[in-house]
């Protein structure tokens, strides 16, 4: 295979919704899913310096036609986009989508068939279609928000109440972890605080995120002293796959990102710094998606070595991750995998505070997918536009001291779609 690009490509726009409830989240309270979208879009292609005339391409998706009812996506978003009688296309990769638009999107431009390509993903799993008009929304419940998730999962494997996503994204993995490297429960709890701790921190200097409340002000706020305290309390963050608890968990939300992809040669017109999109691996699985050991999921291993092997860069020149935090200790597993933190070490970095944005191994400074929020088609986007922010030195309070020079996005889409980007500065 020979896993390369034939022509240098960029990423020359990105756009973000804030993450959040439709019918509650200030900023976003009251609008249409078609509205969220458009405004990402716009935000990318404002920050490309082009128009919805100047793409070539609309890559759409969108995971969930239930909650959003756009199964043909880019059509029915063209008028909202500006992109009307542009060719396009509607594909979903569940929570991969956006990074996977953008490796089809990298493909494309470097085979010489478009000069410029629009990405983007929307999701709602706060929130559905009420009653026949596209535009109202209403609450969906989380039982329904799982069950429909679930329909990505082989149904030979599936059972009449649900895939139990919980029990072996986190409880099984967590078991793993610690029998693998002899860490004790305590210890492992320990060290799953502090990493919410930073989640949430990121988070709360984060204007778009679902959450953006610290843990130690949600603990106060709740008559708490101490937050590990407040962290151990069943009242407030109860098991939900032993011995993992319900704050390192994915938080459900509605949202959208847009990024735009153009040759390199040309890509520097925009407002902005673009940056070049080095390299990808995509590799898919289903259940059971690991063997004996449960911390290790040979599909993100082969998705990380093609590519860091198509940037040529080595694991020690990453300067900022992104895992796939649905789960937390699968995401700091996946970390670890990468070589990005040492083996077993993950957890101990989390309590040492080097995977926040001021340490020495920067990981999810948006806030992750508890603090920033989850919307499925949409969330890998808000990854690669963090990512992208960071490199710039544009991500405000949150901005690591040296912006990155190479950055890596890791995402899975359930069930199960390992897909890594890595990005670096030109």
């Amino acid at each position: 295979m020979r896993n390369t690009l034939r022509e240098r490509v960029a990423v020359s726009g990105v756009g973000c919704s804030r993450f959040g409830d439709l019918l509650e989240t200030p900023g976003m309270q009251g609008m249409s899913l078609q509205e969220l979208t458009a405004g990402a879009v716009k935000e990318a292609l404002d920050d490309a310096g082009i128009d919805g005339q100047d793409v070539d391409a609309v890559f759409a998706g969108n995971a969930m036609a239930h909650s959003s009812q756009l199964p043909g996506t880019y059509t029915q978003l063209a008028k909202w986009t500006g992109t009307q009688f542009k060719a396009g296309v509607h594909f979903e990769a569940q929570c991969s989508t956006t990074n996977v638009g953008a490796a089809l999107a990298a493909m494309s431009i470097a085979a010489g068939v478009y000069d410029t390509v629009l990405v983007y993903g929307l999701e709602a799993t706060r929130t559905k279609v009420k009653g026949y008009s596209p535009y109202e929304r209403e609450a969906l419940s989380h039982q329904q928000t799982w069950l429909w998730t679930d329909m990505a999962v082989n149904q030979a494997y599936g059972v009449p109440q649900g895939y139990d996503i919980f029990s072996t994204y986190n409880g099984l993995v967590a078991l793993g972890y610690c029998r693998k490297y002899g860490m004790p429960i305590d210890e492992f709890d320990r060290g799953m605080f502090e990493l919410c701790r930073t989640r949430r921190l990121h988070g709360s200097m984060n204007p778009k995120a679902n959450i953006q409340e610290r843990l130690e002000d949600a603990a106060a706020r709740q008559g708490f002293a101490d937050p590990y305290d407040y962290w151990r309390s069943n009242a407030h963050n109860p098991f939900v796959a032993w011995p993992s608890r319900l704050l390192s968990l994915v938080t459900t939300a509605d949202g959208a990102s847009a990024m735009v992809l153009r040759r390199a040669d040309i890509a520097g017109r925009g407002k902005s710094e673009p940056v070049e999109l080095k390299g990808f691996g995509i590799s898919h699985s289903d259940l059971p998606w690991y063997g004996e050991d449960p911390t290790l999921w040979e599909f993100d291993r082969r998705a990380a070595d093609a590519a860091l092997r198509m940037a040529d860069i080595r694991p020690s020149e990453i300067d900022y991750l992104h895992t796939h935090d649905c789960s937390h200790i699968s995401g700091i597993c996946t970390a670890e995998m990468i070589g990005y933190l040492d083996a077993g070490k993950g957890l101990a970095a989390a309590r040492d505070g080097r995977l926040r944005f001021d340490g020495d191994r920067p990981m999810s400074t948006h806030g992750g997918r508890h603090a920033f929020g989850h919307a499925w088609a949409a969330s890998a986007g808000s990854d690669t536009y963090e990512a992208v922010l960071q490199m710039r030195g544009q991500a405000g309070p949150r901005q690591i001291a040296k912006p990155p020079r190479i950055s890596v996005i890791h995402t899975h889409g359930y069930a199960m779609i390992g897909t890594v980007v890595v990005l670096g500065r030109m």
